[in-house]
């Protein structure tokens, strides 16, 4: 059963805040696309995954953005085996981090339970990957999964987003080797034309009022807010 809309609307409360989303900087965020199988997550939902994964990865720099969300053909809905994870790499797209949301995630090592996400890297050639969330997920999966999309393994530590123990929400957190590594690997990615920053365009600047001063910025343009898994979340 999926969470209520005011339940992911205050999770999306507690990583925004008053003064708005905490950010060390404001990177240029990396383009995610989403896949969903409909009936789609709440919007709420997703935007509470995106902000703690932004939270998140703020130290080191990096930040993503939802660029497009296009539908997930319900034959791709649960996935039960590896093979079904494997068949989404042909909806990936060029230039982005693709994330598929289904309605299932089954545990491949463990039948019978089920999982709320996966870094998932395609068998047959493991430089395709992917993250899968399962709609079920809780608002820091993406985080955790993207951790391991730019390299980062488990830990015990408790209260890192790479454990699975958890004391406290606003104690999470990425340690500075990891966020080194993430904002490494992001780069790296960028450079190679695997994933492209989310580029902004100034709009048209307006004529000055007669009399006024000639100043004054433009308007900046807006934006859309074996196994072979790497990891996964319980």
């Amino acid at each position: 059963m999926r969470p209520s809309n005011l339940s992911w609307t205050l999770a999306l409360a507690l990583v925004v805040g008053p003064g708005g989303p905490a950010r060390a900087r404001e990177p240029a965020p990396l383009s995610l696309t989403v896949h969903m199988a409909e009936p789609g997550a709440a919007p709420e939902w997703l935007a509470a995954q995106v902000a703690w994964a932004n939270r998140l990865m703020a130290p080191a720099g990096v930040a993503v953005e939802v660029t497009s969300t296009r539908p997930l053909p319900a034959r791709h809905a649960r996935l039960m085996t590896r093979a079904d994870r494997d068949a989404l790499a042909r909806l990936r797209r060029r230039g982005t981090i693709d994330v598929f949301i289904v309605d299932h995630l089954e545990d491949v090592d463990e039948p019978g339970r089920a999982r709320m996400g996966v870094h998932w890297r395609l068998r047959r050639d493991r430089q395709r990957r992917y993250v899968i969330l399962s709609k079920t997920a809780t608002p820091t999966v993406l985080a955790h999964e993207l951790g391991h999309y730019f390299g980062n393994g488990h830990t015990d530590v408790v209260d890192n987003v790479m454990s699975y123990a958890r004391s406290d929400p606003e104690r999470m957190h990425f340690d500075e080797v990891q966020s080194g590594r993430i904002r490494r690997a992001a780069r790296a990615l960028v450079r190679a034309g695997t994933v492209r920053p989310v580029t902004r365009r100034p709009g048209p600047q307006r004529p000055a009022a007669s009399g006024a001063a000639v100043g004054g910025a433009a308007a900046s343009g807006g934006g859309g807010g074996g196994a072979a898994s790497t990891g996964t979340t319980p």
